[in-house]
């Protein structure tokens, strides 16, 4: 009898062991860029995975200039709902929990910070907007109201919070200590750790725990290639560069039909550039004007204007470049640099003017060496000369008259004479 009771208390002591250890276990995140829908799903994921896991709580290092509205929404929501308890923590020293990144930071049940790092300037800001805009006014009170509901929520003061957003007020660690807007400072996690170690936090289920992390083990939740990879392409830079990437080859390989490699690395491009487009707050107003401008440079190919028609390719390209995010679903500005904006513009504007140039020198240089110059030469007919059409010649366009009958698109001519700028070709492949 007494060999059966020592064996039960002896298996209790082991699922008492047992419990502990997995309870005694701390996911940490690490949130350390812009906030896209991919940091969200990270977010969510790493909260899915702690209370898979049994884990005490989950830490979130924080260090974020801020971003997307509607992903800050969904991470707020997950936090605050989360079954298990939530430690925010801003680190290192010059951390920052900036604009979106400060409403993450007061979501968690505890929020700490590292001496050095700074929390809040909150203030929507909507670039090239006047200050007392009603669109602007409406993104500040609708960010104001959610901070606010926030600091209600977690037992902080609202009106001093608010001030993130309606007064862009951001506090070092320690001002943010002093005004109980956090819970506590830590030098790094260990001490962080220690620190919270014996507290009582209270989930959204009304259910207390009290935390032992002092001896927990930390499990590191990494992002993953597949997240980090659709965090980069959420960049509005990197979409923007690969939107233009991609309008170019497309514009390579119809200027210059059968090249291949220009259209396969144009498509490519593009559909990079349509998942940060699927992502980001995109004004379909810009992309419709990027479009236009592209297609203007299309038409001086194809009906050389000397250059009027890639100047309104230029100004399009520009407006639509400046107007492509849709700046009003960001909590803070989420915008095209203006340095790889306008270089793109330039190189771009660059080439086209550099283009034109040839061509006209081209057609007016030709001219002082004679028609015999011309007579001979082989080229592929850009169209269908029926008689007239565009061809290219030693790799020049030309307007061109067909000779006799009608000249197929793509079919090879010859130039047989030269009327003005105009060449008469004749072809092999003739359609009576």
């Amino acid at each position: 009898m007494k060999q059966i009771s020592l064996r039960i208390l002896f298996f209790a002591l082991s699922l008492a062991i047992s419990f502990v250890g997995r309870a005694q276990k701390v996911i940490l995140l690490q949130l350390d860029t812009p906030i896209y829908p991919s940091t969200a799903d990270y977010v969510s994921n790493g909260l899915d995975k702690a209370a898979a896991e049994n884990a005490v709580c989950v830490v979130i290092e924080i260090n974020t200039p801020g971003g997307m509205m509607d992903p800050t929404r969904e991470m707020v929501g997950n936090i605050l709902n989360a079954p298990i308890p939530v430690i925010s923590f801003v680190t290192p020293s010059s951390a920052r929990a900036g604009s979106a990144g400060a409403f993450i930071a007061l979501a968690a049940n505890i929020a700490a910070m590292s001496p050095g790092s700074n929390i809040g300037a909150s203030h929507p800001i909507l670039q090239g907007a006047v200050p007392d805009s009603i669109m602007n006014s409406k993104m500040t009170e609708d960010a104001s109201a959610f901070i606010r509901s926030i600091a209600e929520h977690r037992g902080k003061d609202p009106e001093l919070i608010e001030k993130m957003v309606t007064n862009s007020r951001s506090f070092s660690a320690e001002q943010a200590l002093t005004h109980n807007i956090i819970d506590l400072k830590a030098d790094n996690l260990a001490d962080l750790l220690k620190k919270i170690d014996g507290q009582t936090v209270s989930l959204a289920s009304e259910k207390t725990l009290v935390l032992h992390t002092a001896s927990a083990d930390v499990k590191t939740m990494e992002m993953g290639s597949k997240l980090k990879f659709l965090t980069y392409l959420s960049n509005p830079n990197l979409m923007y560069i690969f939107l233009i990437m991609g309008l170019m080859g497309l514009f390579f390989e119809f200027s210059n039909p059968g090249g291949l490699v220009p259209g396969i690395v144009g498509v490519v491009c593009l559909l990079l550039a349509g998942y940060g487009m699927s992502v980001l707050p995109i004004d379909f107003t810009g992309l419709a004007m990027i479009v236009v401008g592209i297609i203007l440079f299309l038409l001086e190919i194809k009906f050389q204007s000397y250059a009027l028609l890639s100047i309104g390719g230029v100004v399009c390209l520009f407006l639509g470049s400046v107007f492509l995010i849709d700046e009003t679903q960001s909590v803070d500005v989420l915008h095209i640099s203006w340095t790889v904006l306008i270089s793109s513009v330039v190189i771009m504007s660059a080439f086209f003017i550099l283009l034109v140039f040839l061509g006209i020198k081209a057609q007016f240089g030709k001219k002082k060496t004679g028609s015999e110059a011309l007579v001979g030469l082989k080229g592929i007919a850009m169209e269908t000369l029926s008689p007239e059409g565009r061809v290219r010649v030693n790799g020049e366009f030309w307007n061109a008259i067909a000779k006799e009958g009608t000249i197929a698109a793509h079919s090879d001519v010859e130039v047989v004479g030269v009327n003005q700028f105009k060449l008469i070709v004749k072809s092999i492949s003739l359609i009576k």
